[in-house]
C-alpha cells in the first residue's frame, strides 16, 4: 500500500493495472510517458475521493476502465477541488460524479474523454449549501447511454463553464442543467452533435447560455423546460437537428 505525505505525488513511473485508489488528503497523481490503468473500484469507483476540506487531489495522465461494471470512475464526495487533466475514462456508469453537499468546492477538468458511459459522462450536484464551480476545457465526451454533462442545483449552487469541448452521441441529453436553486452554465465553443437534446434546462433557476457553438444531428437542438432558460449568442450554428428550435437570441457585449 503506498501512503504518500499531503500535499505528495504518487508518480506513476511505468505501465501497468493499478488501483482501485481511495483519497483521503491532498495529492497528486501523475502518469506521463506510459499507461496507468484503473480496472477496479472500491467505494464503487476506480478513484473515490473523500478528502479534507481544504483538501485539492490532481489526478494526470490516467485510464479509468471500468469495463461496464457498476463502479464510476471518478467519484468526489469531498475536499476544496478536483483537477483532472490529459486522462481517458471509459465504460463506466458515470465517468465523473462530483457531488457535495457544503462548502465552496471547485471542479477542473481538461483535455480529457469520457466514453461509454451507461449513465452520465460527467455529472455535478450541488446539494444543501454547497457552491460548485466548474471549469470543463478540451474535453469529449461521447456515446454515452444516457446524458453527457449534467449540472444539478439541489438546494446548493453551480456556475459552470464548458469550453472548447465536444459532446457527441449521448442518448440523453449532451449538456443539461436542471435546479431546485441555482444552475447558471457558458458554453463557448463546443459541438454538440448527435445526442438526444443539444442542451436542456429544466427548472425556473436554470440558465444556460452559448456561443460560438454547433448544434446539429441531435433529435432536438435546445429543450427547455419548467422555466429553464436558454440563451444563444449570434455567433452560434443551429442546424440540421430533427427539431432546429430557435432559442431566445441575445447580443454579444
Amino acid at each position: 500500500m503506498i501512503r504518500p505525505a499531503t500535499n505528495g505525488s504518487i508518480n506513476v513511473l511505468t505501465a501497468g493495472n493499478f488501483g482501485p485508489v481511495v483519497i483521503q488528503k491532498p495529492i497528486s497523481i501523475v502518469a506521463e510517458g506510459v499507461e496507468a490503468v484503473i480496472n477496479s473500484g472500491a467505494n464503487a469507483a476506480g478513484i473515490f475521493v473523500n478528502a479534507g476540506g481544504g483538501a485539492v487531489v490532481s489526478l494526470r495522465g490516467l485510464t479509468l476502465d471500468m469495463r461496464g461494471t457498476s463502479n464510476n470512475g471518478i467519484t468526489f464526495l469531498a475536499g476544496a477541488a478536483l483537477h483532472v487533466h490529459d486522462t481517458v475514462i471509459r465504460k463506466a456508469p458515470h465517468g465523473i460524479v462530483f457531488f457535495v453537499n457544503s462548502g465552496t468546492r471547485k471542479l477542473h477538468v481538461a483535455d480529457t474523454v469520457i466514453m461509454d458511459s451507461e449513465l452520465t459522462g460527467i455529472s455535478v450536484e450541488a446539494q444543501g449549501t454547497a457552491a460548485i464551480s466548474a471549469a470543463i476545457d478540451r474535453v469529449k465526451v461521447e456515446n454515452g447511454a444516457d446524458h453527457g454533462i449534467v449540472f444539478t442545483g439541489s438546494g446548493g449552487s453551480v456556475t459552470a463553464t464548458v469550453r472548447d469541448s465536444v459532446v457527441a452521441g449521448n442518448t440523453g441529453t449532451g449538456i443539461g442543467g436542471t435546479s431546485i436553486s441555482t444552475v447558471n452554465v457558458m458554453v463557448d465553443h463546443t459541438a454538440l452533435v448527435n445526442n438526444g437534446a443539444g442542451l436542456s434546462a429544466t427548472g425556473g433557476s436554470t440558465t444556460i447560455r452559448f456561443g460560438d457553438s454547433t448544434l446539429t444531428g441531435n433529435t432536438v437542438a435546445t429543450a427547455a423546460a419548467t422555466g429553464g432558460t436558454i440563451l444563444s449568442y449570434e455567433t452560434n450554428k443551429i442546424n440540421g437537428n430533427g427539431t432546429d428550435t430557435t432559442p431566445t437570441t441575445i447580443p454579444m457585449k
